[in-house]
């Protein structure tokens, strides 16, 4: 009887890294990725080893001095075994998938469920299942909804059924992949397929691609429907055009056995779904959701003191995208968000800006605007942030992310400030890809099994990814592929044939390995206390006009260099003509302006003021912060930590209460988030 191997968490994370990295990757990059030792690592790929040749499929290659890799057959042999295995293998969940599928169990319920079912679905203990059930009812709460249980008819959620439904279109998502392949089983797995085959027709009925997700869980949701007593009422006026629509009719047409109300749901799902922007006959107010998106990008510039050169095109994108919210967020529909964590980690910056601007759509609409939403809008804000010029050289990427526009256009964005040589690049939805195709790389979110220029990575993009790119494109740009042709022309009278592509490729690696080891930092360069030392705080105790103020405030920046007079001068008329623009909150101005107005690199400085200072705009101020940026993105990681400090009246307060500058340093300090 022959011995069968299985991977661990962490032979599965190197599998996963290696797998997702095109070209060589060095054994002590891998290491420090993943905080161990080199050594642990070589253990780790003799046991990945052990498994790949126990299923069949060529070990790992290492090769000295160039690293260990995996080739596209390799990649696609593990892609296959590792689909096919993963209902055999012994999976562990997280605790908050395991409280995502006690959730979804329970809405979608079509008998009473007690701890010995989720026990069965999660196998854990009892008394993790008691305390995952005590998080989950802490969480419905936020949302105003209740666990209960009987022992008659176990666990139920209690509320308004929209906000259940809500939730569970928000969670589902990230689950689809557990129940695609059978680690958990559907009520009625027959039946859900077939809903979903109609849903596809619908989506190619329409010419259109949907959110990635959306569908699987429209289809568990119409599977369970029948399990509920629901009862969901639209405006007449909302009824009305919605039935006008194209959604409607072919949601009529596949779910005529559906209630009225439940198709008319089902169709504003299809609606607020699509990848592309939805040409929208539903919308009778069109300038409703402009003006709203005007007002959440000015809101973005005005907290984050970035000002977008492309803003009437971001103001567009936006608006694309709330005209395809506004019913989702009017009835509680929630788009799940599986890139969510990713977002939150990656650019966690932006997203917290994004957040913190989303507060005017939260007062216009007069509803919670969730976080999964807050990511797809970030991922906006973030694709047109201003990136390098491309070179006069010739040199074209392609794009295919079938993750929604905002994934889309961010990953273009990353790519562009990564690969500045590049002249296009172009986004394309999967429906649209052909094989035959003159770009010189293609950067794509799924597998493309006959694309030769293939790079494949996530859709929100990790270091490794970030690598992939890095080497590839520059193994093919355009300066260092001229220099490998020459190469080559010489070389060929040199080398035989046979031998000739080998060297090909040595050559390519070798230019790639050179220039790119590792992914450049995507942080939004340093915070606050980089630049508050003591010399920045300065605290004053008499009266001052507003215009002393600011002279007095940027006064470290001047003479540290950071500044000219000329921006101190700008400062002070912006201020005349912008008035508010500059409070960010009660007592507290950030004063700023224009790089062009005088700024010789980033800094910040910080003064209080006993005495509050007044300003034209009859606003008192106890806290002016002078921020200079040299760029547009660089000054981002300050913006937060001063939102995350200055937010709070408290902080304010008691900043103020302080008579030092290294007080005040150390309150910072001990209450920034870091």
């Amino acid at each position: 009887m022959s011995i069968s191997y299985t991977l661990d968490k962490r032979c599965t994370e190197i599998l996963n890294i290696v797998m997702y990295t095109t070209g060589y990757l060095k054994v002590q990059d891998l290491a420090d990725d993943l905080e161990v030792s080199k050594r642990s690592v070589y253990y780790d790929i003799s046991k990945i080893n052990e498994w790949l040749v126990d299923n069949n499929i060529d070990p790992i290659i290492q090769e000295r001095g160039k690293g260990i890799i995996l080739h596209k057959e390799q990649v696609q042999a593990i892609q296959k075994t590792l689909n096919k295995k993963k209902n055999e293998s012994i999976l562990f969940f997280t605790p908050e998938e395991r409280q995502r599928i006690e959730i979804c169990s329970i809405i979608t319920r079509n008998r009473p469920l007690y701890i010995e079912d989720f026990i069965d679905i999660c196998q854990v203990s009892r008394n993790t299942i008691i305390n995952d059930l005590k998080s989950v009812d802490a969480f419905l709460s936020h949302y105003a909804l209740q666990l209960t249980y009987s022992i008659k008819t176990g666990y139920h959620i209690h509320g308004d059924t929209i906000k259940k439904r809500a939730v569970f279109f928000m969670l589902f998502p990230s689950l689809w992949h557990y129940y695609e392949n059978h680690i958990i089983e559907a009520f009625d797995s027959e039946r859900l397929y077939d809903i979903l085959n109609c849903l596809k027709h619908i989506e190619s009925e329409l010419h259109t691609e949907y959110v990635s997700g959306i569908l699987p869980a429209l289809a568990m949701f119409i599977s369970t429907i029948q399990n509920r007593n629901d009862i969901i009422t639209f405006s007449d006026m909302d009824e009305e055009e919605i039935i006008e629509t194209n959604e409607y009719n072919l949601v009529h047409k596949y779910f005529n056995d559906l209630k009225e109300y439940e198709q008319v749901y089902i169709a504003l799902h299809l609606l607020g779904s699509r990848l592309q922007a939805v040409p929208v006959n539903v919308m009778k107010e069109e300038d409703k959701t402009y003006e709203l998106a005007k007002s959440l990008v000015h809101e973005f510039e005005r907290i984050s003191y970035v000002f977008y050169d492309q803003e009437d095109e971001l103001i567009n994108a936006i608006n694309a995208h709330l005209k395809t919210s506004l019913y989702r967020f009017k009835y509680g529909i929630q788009l799940g968000n599986p890139m969510l964590n990713n977002i939150k980690t990656e650019y966690e910056e932006l997203f917290e800006l994004t957040k913190r601007a989303c507060n005017v759509l939260s007062k216009n609409l007069d509803c919670f605007i969730s976080d999964a939403e807050v990511a797809y809008l970030t991922l906006h804000f973030g694709a047109f942030m201003p990136t390098q010029k491309a070179n006069k050289h010739t040199f074209r990427i392609l794009i295919i992310c079938p993750n929604g526009i905002g994934t889309g256009n961010m990953l273009r964005q990353e790519v562009s400030t990564l690969v500045p040589q590049a002249t296009e690049i172009k986004n394309l939805p999967l429906s649209s890809y052909e094989p035959e195709h003159d770009y010189d790389v293609v950067i794509s979110t799924v597998m493309l099994p006959n694309e030769q220029k293939l790079i494949m990575v996530h859709p929100i993009l990790t270091d490794q990814d970030r690598v992939a790119i890095l080497r590839n494109c520059m193994a093919t740009e355009p300066q260092a592929k001229m220099q490998i042709d020459d190469i080559m022309k010489i070389a060929s009278n040199y080398i035989n044939t046979e031998k000739l592509d080998n060297f090909h490729k040595d050559l390519q690696d070798y230019y790639s390995s050179i220039q790119s080891h590792k992914a450049p930092h995507k942080t939004y360069d340093r915070g606050l206390l980089d630049f508050l030392k003591d010399s920045h705080i300065q605290c004053v105790n008499s009266q001052v006009s507003w215009e002393e103020a600011i002279q007095i405030s940027a006064q470290p920046l001047l003479d540290d260099g950071s500044i000219s007079n000329d921006y101190i001068n700008a400062i002070i008329n912006d201020q005349r003509n912008k008035g508010l623009y500059m409070f960010l909150a009660d007592d507290l101005v950030l004063a700023h302006s224009a790089i062009e107005n005088g700024v010789n690199r980033l800094d910040v400085s910080m003064c209080t003021f006993k005495e509050p200072v007044s300003f034209l705009n009859g606003k008192k101020a106890k806290i002016i912060i002078v921020l200079c940026a040299e760029d547009k993105t660089k000054h981002i990681h300050v913006l937060n930590d001063v939102l995350n400090i200055f937010s709070k009246k408290k902080s304010i307060d008691q900043i103020t209460s302080l008579s030092t500058p290294a007080e005040i340093y150390a309150y910072i300090d001990k209450h920034i988030e870091k």
